[in-house]
């Protein structure tokens, strides 16, 4: 069975938005990993509270946001969930390099829907029978692995497990972390893979096994920031180093995500 592309549209939250604006020089435009949809909120309020500018945010997945600004959108920062792509936009001469700020971590979490009766122990000799049977008259939901990070990081989840080659069949791959959220709370496969910040903000999922990356061999998902080159207009008004405070870094592991200065982010 073909793997199936489930699409969706990128979650823009910005007024008056277009590819081509110009911004007010008080105000900050952002492009946002969207699996930083809900804790960006959080951050752009906070520092607005203590600086005399707006923030507008735009998020969609990695790929898109980069390729949008390669095209020409005006965003002054960008916040990747992975180097992948940072470094496409590095070589690309799209980014101020010495900008980059490494803000956040993330794991991975096997969950299903809320009301389904479905466990599943990753440490068991059985897992991969478990997890084969689990998906027998369904599916597993990841973002897709040649574009988006999460689909990126789970993909080599799903290698180190020893499943990959044993469940592609019975893949469904989506655009972006939050559509696939919302793909797998909406009851429409068994389980999926998704961030743990994602999993644990959301009411209607729930964590069935965690990944752990120190046993498992994947790369830990990671969160970056740097300022797009603009010319002379490479200002950030100190938003990136603020995101490496301690209110910022508060902030993100409220929202569940590991901060930067955690000893086990080393």
């Amino acid at each position: 069975m073909k793997n199936i592309l489930i699409t969706s549209f990128v979650i823009i939250f910005s007024i008056n938005f277009s590819v081509n604006n110009v911004h007010a020089e008080d105000e900050l435009t952002i492009s946002v990993a969207s699996s930083l949809y809900k804790v960006s909120k959080e951050l752009t309020k906070e520092w607005e509270k203590t600086n005399n500018k707006k923030i507008t945010t735009i998020t969609g997945s990695t790929s898109l946001l980069a390729r949008q600004i390669e095209r020409g959108q005006k965003s002054d920062i960008i916040i990747t969930a992975n180097y992948s792509w940072l470094k496409w936009m590095i070589d690309r001469n799209l980014i101020e390099e010495s900008s980059i700020k490494k803000i956040a971590k993330n794991s991975l979490v096997f969950i299903t829907g809320i009301n389904k009766n479905i466990h599943l122990d990753i440490n068991s000799f059985k897992f991969k029978d478990d997890l084969i049977e689990m998906i027998s008259s369904s599916k597993i939901s990841m973002p897709h692995p040649s574009s988006v990070p999460l689909g990126m990081y789970s993909k080599q989840a799903l290698k180190s497990l020893g499943v990959w080659s044993l469940i592609q069949e019975k893949l469904v791959f989506t655009s972006s972390a939050q559509s696939n959220l919302k793909f797998i709370s909406q009851g429409e496969v068994n389980i999926g893979i998704t961030y743990l910040s994602d999993a644990i903000l959301s009411s209607k999922v729930k964590i069935i096994s965690y990944i752990d990356n120190k046993k498992f061999n994947y790369d830990k998902p990671t969160y970056w920031a740097a300022k797009i080159n603009r010319g002379n207009k490479n200002n950030d008004y100190n938003f990136l180093q603020w995101l490496e405070s301690q209110k910022s870094q508060e902030i993100f592991k409220n929202y569940g995500f590991q901060t930067i200065y955690s000893e086990e982010n080393n």
